[in-house]
């Protein structure tokens, strides 16, 4: 059966606005992967690349979640917005933020039409969110008119492993809940659930986004290999890791 678009964002919602979805993500991410201090410093190292331009100086960070990407935009002096659906999830970043001293704003909003000012941000970022919308394409077109001319998008998200081995090692469900039917057909309507960096590139085209380009992603990969070797039980990731940026071109999109 069929759902329509809000009938997908109102059972994702409430997915992520489970506690333990929640806790979740903060242990997995802020506390695990970006806890893992080679790790963490091989992705500052990796946005920093992606962020390098002239007057990059506010950022927005759409499917922010517990704030994990928003954090490094901060830590590297922007003013920053985390911008997501879920105000559990929003509650956790907030409380992340302070307890690292990180001032950053935070809007609870649909990340596909966000309330935002045309124009208003020099960087626009998301990671791992684009799979989860039903309109993926409407989102980027959004986000791109968000940018000043010669701003930054930079999309960052995994390539799914296809070895069933890996997967294993990497499979980390949330305690205490568990996807119900409607939750887990939802998923399979989602148009972009299974997409490569190279598709996503297309439609970064398609949306006026100019200058696209790969960030190496080899220090991440090194420290998640290192990760893995000191705390195998924690289940790194193990798909392929990409960033694309692209510039917001002069003219009007």
């Amino acid at each position: 059966m069929s759902m329509q678009p809000d009938q997908l964002k109102a059972i994702f919602r409430q997915g992520w606005m489970n506690s333990h979805v929640v806790d979740h993500r903060v242990q997995r991410f802020i506390k695990g992967e970006f806890g893992f201090e080679p790790s963490r410093n091989a992705w500052k190292k990796v946005l920093a690349e992606a962020a390098s331009g002239e007057n990059i100086h506010r950022a927005v960070d759409m499917g922010t979640g517990p704030g994990t990407i928003a954090q490094f935009w901060a830590e590297m002096g922007m003013e920053t917005t985390g911008v997501d659906f879920s105000a559990t999830m929003l509650d956790a970043a907030k409380t992340v933020a302070a307890q690292q001293k990180l001032d950053i704003s935070f809007m609870e909003a649909d990340v596909e039409a966000p309330p935002l000012p045309t124009g208003s941000f020099d960087l626009v970022s998301s990671r791992a969110v684009l799979f989860t919308l039903p309109h993926p394409g409407y989102a980027l077109a959004r986000w791109a008119q968000l940018l000043r001319p010669g701003g930054l998008m930079v999309l960052i998200g995994e390539i799914s492993p296809t070895d069933p081995e890996k997967q294993k090692r990497a499979y980390r469900p949330a305690e205490g809940w568990q996807p119900d039917a409607e939750y887990r057909e939802a998923m399979k309507q989602l148009p972009f659930r299974e997409h490569t960096d190279q598709m996503l590139r297309v439609v970064m085209e398609a949306v006026g986004l100019k200058d696209i380009r790969s960030i190496s992603m080899d220090a991440v990969m090194s420290s998640r290999w290192e990760h893995e070797k000191q705390e195998p039980a924690y289940g790194v990731l193990q798909g392929t890791p990409y960033i694309l940026v692209g510039q917001r071109a002069d003219e009007k999109l």
